[in-house]
């Protein structure tokens, strides 16, 4: 296989051997792919500066199977730059398509909503919004998207004022009084679906929805970014 400069993201980076090193990467045409880029570490003449996380990046590569091997880069415009809690929120988007995106699979949609939302962070916006409109994104793209206009089963539209819960591979199903579930207003639910009018309770009933479909999604698994803000929260509160 051999890809001529195409659009990409670093998504993670490690360590390989001496001078090297082993590449997530989010291409826009060719989706997520494992690269290796040798002799990047060299100290006499260090290139690892091309592959920073949110660097927009021409990435050429060859090989067979599940690596495959840079024989080219170039920096394709100036890097995103997140600061503070938006480096985190950062770190949470890589983390998420690094486990939810299909290997050698081309997303062009989510590959979009990915710079989007890089955009955002950097531009200040409502950190929690960006955030939201993502994962919504990531979900309706990887075909995991829920219904926002109707109840799952009886088909009727999302009312304003009444409350409901999702059941994993079913839905938005009306809340019954007594049900032991997370609950999200037919108010939050049209925000999330007109991405418009969010305000804080909205936005809390939107995370804690998004968090219980992305648990689902992601086996139960938790996520090293969301621990690490967590502890950053906890550390500033002492």
């Amino acid at each position: 296989m051999k890809v001529d400069l195409t659009s990409a993201y670093i998504l993670h980076q490690r360590p390989y051997r001496e001078t090297s090193l082993l590449l997530d990467v989010f291409s826009q045409a060719h989706g997520r792919v494992s690269l290796l880029a040798k002799g990047v570490r060299n100290k006499k003449r260090s290139q690892q500066g091309n592959f920073q996380l949110y660097q927009p990046l021409l990435l050429s590569w060859i090989g067979r199977g599940e690596l495959h091997t840079v024989n080219a880069s170039e920096v394709m415009g100036p890097r995103y730059l997140l600061k503070e809690n938006s480096a985190l929120c950062g770190l949470y988007l890589n983390e998420l398509l690094v486990k939810l995106l299909p290997v050698n699979e081309p997303e062009p949609a989510i590959f979009n909503a990915y710079q989007l939302a890089l955009e955002g962070l950097q531009a200040g916006r409502t950190n929690e919004v960006v955030l939201r409109l993502f994962e919504k994104r990531l979900l309706t793209q990887l075909g995991y998207g829920i219904s926002l206009d109707y109840e799952a089963i009886s088909g009727d539209k999302i009312v304003e004022h009444q409350h409901y819960y999702y059941q994993p591979d079913v839905g938005l199903l009306l809340w019954q009084q007594g049900l032991n579930r997370a609950t999200i207003s037919g108010r939050s639910v049209q925000h999330l679906n007109s991405e418009s009018e969010f305000d804080e309770e909205s936005l809390q009933e939107i995370k804690q929805l998004m968090r219980t479909v992305l648990n689902h999604y992601l086996g139960g698994k938790p996520l090293q970014s969301r621990q690490l803000f967590a502890q950053l929260q906890t550390y500033a509160t002492q």
